[in-house]
């Protein structure tokens, strides 16, 4: 049992090293889009997501950096000014901190160019008049004196605070505080939005995605009295938009930026979406984990009944065949197996798929599952019977009366370890059995998903399929192994020498 704790608990660090090899793999073949909501840019999306280093990020982006290269475009003049100035408008509020103490440091041109560039930035805070903005020496001499007298307020101490107040309740002084920070109140906003389950909260999230929708011009709010499945689904999308764009509004210092150089990547947005959003979210939009649940009970049934139900059955008809090897019987058994295990499985089951019913499908599916595994296990079981039968207490049993049937039932304990021993490799085979048919019968299982998957280059699904069949083969190895040590006296002995040597 202990053994069985101490791989049960490998499960874990094998999960993460086979989900990276699994996003490098499908990432370098297929790419990845996250799910992007109607009016989230999926080009946009993806092309920041290329951008993204794979696994590791040396130098992660931040609005200090984006702002520092935007306002020396900006200052320079040139083809790249314009794009410069869209971007500092993007970066609103967050960037302040970084531009304004650096005015006084460009040249005289180059200082209006950029404060011109704040103006759409002043409109959405709802500062300053056009004969401050539109005019270079009065846009300087406005943005100079507004950071003398509102520095103090781009503090996270002061926007938390801020935030919290409007979370629990709103006065339309406290939201014109927030539109006066503008993005630099983006992150507390969302970490604000919370968990929505009552209509309280979804009167929170109402609030919270009204000033965010009014900072970053995303469409995104809720109209009052809105339901919680309505609070749910606005306060999903937000999070999954700021997952995605977080870089670009806040700065990594410290611990922070160690973080941010595993986050900031393509598998650390892929981890972060899975984890946030139960597996991540397909290209229906819908979360992984629930489609998967809907669909599992099919798969699990045509896959157990191949790995239970094929496993007994091929034990059985092995144990038999090795009692009568060499005669007609057994030959025409052999002949049977090796003609259902040589044939493609999609042969077999376009053979008899037009002739079910809509309920007759399930249980010709789990029977052609059944029969698939059964024959290759009865060919591994008879080998391993006749190996036994061969055995010296085989023969004497024999000698003294014993029919050649029942010496084979008897010896089951000892010859059965080899079948048995190929559980947990035989689950990918017999799960792609399942697979396969569920496609032929139009059953509502995990093979049909999957084979859209591939198609629409599903990364999250087919990232959850990864981590489902890695996870169900470690568990079926480990009930393998204690099947074995269950059957088989030698390896109990074994494992009990192995952990007295370990203690």
């Amino acid at each position: 049992m202990r053994h069985a704790l101490r791989r049960i608990l490998w499960i874990v660090p094998t999960l993460v090293v086979i989900s990276i090899a699994a996003f490098w793999l499908l990432s370098t073949t297929l790419g990845w889009t996250p799910a992007a909501e109607p009016d989230l840019d999926p080009a946009a999306a993806r092309q920041r997501l290329e951008k993204l280093p794979r696994f590791f990020n040396p130098d992660p982006e931040n609005v200090r950096d984006l702002a520092t290269e935007a306002i020396r475009r900006i200052a320079a003049g040139g083809p790249g000014a314009r794009a410069a100035r869209g971007e500092l408008d993007r970066l609103g509020g967050a960037a302040l901190p970084h531009v304004l103490p650096r005015l006084d440091a460009l040249p005289p041109r180059g200082r209006g160019r950029v404060a011109l560039a704040l103006a759409p930035v002043a409109r959405r805070m709802g500062v300053g008049n056009p004969a401050e903005l539109e005019v270079p020496g009065s846009a300087v001499v406005f943005w100079t004196r507004y950071w003398q007298e509102r520095a103090i307020d781009f503090r996270p101490a002061i926007v938390h605070r801020l935030v919290q107040r409007v979370a629990e309740r709103s006065s339309l002084m406290r939201r014109e505080d927030i539109d006066k920070l503008d993005t630099y109140a983006l992150a507390e906003l969302i970490h604000e939005l919370g968990s929505v389950g009552t209509p309280g909260d979804a009167a929170r999230v109402q609030r919270l995605s009204t000033l965010a929708a009014h900072v970053t011009g995303l469409p995104w709010t809720l109209p009052r009295g809105a339901t919680v499945v309505q609070a749910r689904t606005v306060a999903a999308r937000w999070r999954q938009w700021w997952s995605l764009n977080r870089s670009r509004f806040i700065t990594f210092d410290g611990p922070e930026r160690v973080s941010a150089m595993l986050v900031e990547t393509q598998y650390g947005k892929w981890a972060a979406e899975a984890a946030r959003n139960r597996l991540g979210v397909s290209l229906d939009g819908q979360p992984v984990l629930d489609e998967m649940i809907e669909r599992a009970p099919v798969t699990l049934l045509l896959v157990g009944s191949g790995l239970i139900g094929g496993y007994a059955l091929g034990i059985l008809l092995g144990l038999l065949a090795a009692s009568r090897a060499g005669k007609p019987s057994d030959h025409l058994g052999s002949a049977l197996a090796v003609g259902v295990v040589a044939l493609p499985v999609a042969t077999l089951a376009a053979s008899i798929a037009p002739g079910a019913g809509q309920r007759g499908s399930y249980a010709l599916a789990a029977i052609l599952v059944l029969a698939v595994s059964g024959a290759l296990v009865s060919r591994y079981q008879r080998a391993a019977t006749l190996t036994a039968l061969d055995q010296d207490y085989s023969r004497t049993r024999m000698a003294f009366g014993a029919s050649r049937l029942r010496v084979a039932l008897g010896s089951f304990r000892a010859s059965s370890t080899p079948a048995i021993s190929l559980l947990g490799v035989d689950l990918p085979m017999v799960g792609t059995t399942a697979f396969v048919v569920e496609q032929i019968f139009h059953l509502h299982g995990l093979g049909p998903a999957t084979l859209r998957a591939v198609s629409n280059h599903d990364l999250p699904w087919l990232m959850a399929i990864a981590l489902l069949g890695a996870t169900g083969v470690a568990l079926v190895q480990i009930a393998s192994d204690l099947l074995l040590l269950w059957l088989d006296p030698r390896i109990r002995a074994a494992d009990a020498r192995k952990r007295v040597a370990f203690e």
